[in-house]
């Protein structure tokens, strides 16, 4: 049975009765209150009775955002993400979503608390001490952690429905790619020394990512057939040191084949590595066999290497590039040099060859001006 009783201007209590305990012979009721006209009261009140029914009413849960979200992360996101999914994860739940969302209830969390979080975000969300906001990308992928949090707390069945569904994630602006040209790539190497000039080196002329380039090892490479295999990565999550692991996708362990130029470089990593080994006797371990290590053997920190690279960056007056555009400058420059995309989507791993136009896409149309040129030429030739 149910009941509604008026509790002041246009708030509503429902009350379902439930019958007797079977115990204690008291009462069980459900409470609820509404807001709104007391023809919205009853449609509430009508759907309530319904689900307690059939059974699909789900009590409210006591649980608090936060204690939830660190349930979450350690029944679910531990052992199903890949590490750096995981580690990016950490950061959003317990830098961001728990200081501004923890203390509230799961099931008192509407759709207008999670709208007012993605508006500070934009304006003051930074925590690294700096003024301003987070950018749209980043609001957008807090909202989509957010999200899959919760649509795990339905499953689970701590809440009836998800409200993050309800609200959309701020739409990011395309990104901007940036690639160096031939004279600043010339410019950056020419800069670089020792193992960083490796390192550059590499990345710019096979696509490959950082943590693939540091967890590259010497059973991966075919000096004869002058081919590298990707077949691990390597992350660094915070309090968990250094992890090497399968790729998260299968499209990116692939075979990618390099020039003698490359290979005289691995020769030349190779020969130091031997050095060093009789150089530390006993305290050179590179129980990995990388490629690149710490001259001791040990496995470099992806941090290090960036650290290095801005460095070099910035000597070279080029700070405006990230280590990552040396993979978006290996991917433009094929392209510009009328390399099929079939190709650059095989060296850079990615899953389809779409991905790769869509990521490229502000090269096409030089592309098509070379095409047409290409057979104005060929038909003017017979």
């Amino acid at each position: 049975m149910a009941h509604l009783r008026k509790r002041g201007q246009n708030s509503w209590q429902i009350c379902i009765e439930k019958g007797r305990d079977p115990i204690t012979g008291k009462r069980n009721r459900i409470y609820k209150t509404v807001n709104g006209t007391k023809k919205e009261a009853e449609k509430e009140m009508h759907k309530l009775a319904h689900e307690v029914e059939t059974g699909a009413y789900i009590e409210p849960s006591e649980m608090t955002v936060k204690e939830f979200l660190l349930q979450w992360f350690e029944d679910y996101c531990e052992s199903n993400l890949a590490p750096s999914t995981l580690e990016s994860y950490e950061i959003i739940i317990k830098s961001h979503l728990i200081p501004a969302l923890g203390d509230i209830k799961v099931s008192d969390l509407e759709p207008m608390h999670i709208k007012r979080y993605q508006t500070h975000k934009l304006k003051n969300g930074r925590r690294d001490g700096k003024e301003g906001g987070l950018s749209k990308r980043t609001v957008q992928y807090h909202h989509r952690v957010l999200s899959k949090a919760l649509k795990h707390a339905v499953k689970w069945r701590i809440i009836d429905n998800n409200p993050a569904e309800v609200i959309e994630a701020p739409s990011p602006d395309t990104p901007e790619i940036k690639a160096l040209t031939h004279d600043q790539t010339k410019r950056l190497l020419n800069v670089a020394k020792d193992w960083i000039h490796d390192i550059i080196y590499i990345a710019l002329y096979t696509g490959m990512r950082r943590s693939e380039v540091l967890a590259l090892r010497w059973q991966d490479i075919d000096f004869k057939e002058q081919k590298l295999q990707v077949k691990q990565a390597v992350t660094n999550p915070v309090g968990k040191g250094l992890i090497f692991r399968k790729p998260k996708t299968d499209s990116s362990i692939r075979p990618i084949d390099v020039d003698e130029d490359i290979i005289e470089i691995l020769k030349r990593r190779k020969k130091e590595q031997q050095e060093n080994q009789l150089k530390f006797g006993d305290k050179y371990n590179n129980e990995y066999n990388l490629v690149f290590c710490k001259p001791t053997g040990e496995p470099m920190r992806p941090q290090t290497v960036t650290r290095n690279f801005n460095r070099v960056a910035k000597k070279a007056e080029l700070s405006q590039f990230r280590l990552h555009d040396l993979r978006h400058t290996h991917a433009t420059l094929m392209l510009q040099a009328g390399v099929h995309p079939k190709i650059v989507q095989e060296r850079l791993g990615h899953s389809t060859i779409s991905q790769t136009l869509d990521t490229y896409s502000h090269v096409i149309p030089s592309m098509q001006k070379e095409a047409v040129q290409k057979l104005k030429n060929s038909l003017e030739n017979k």
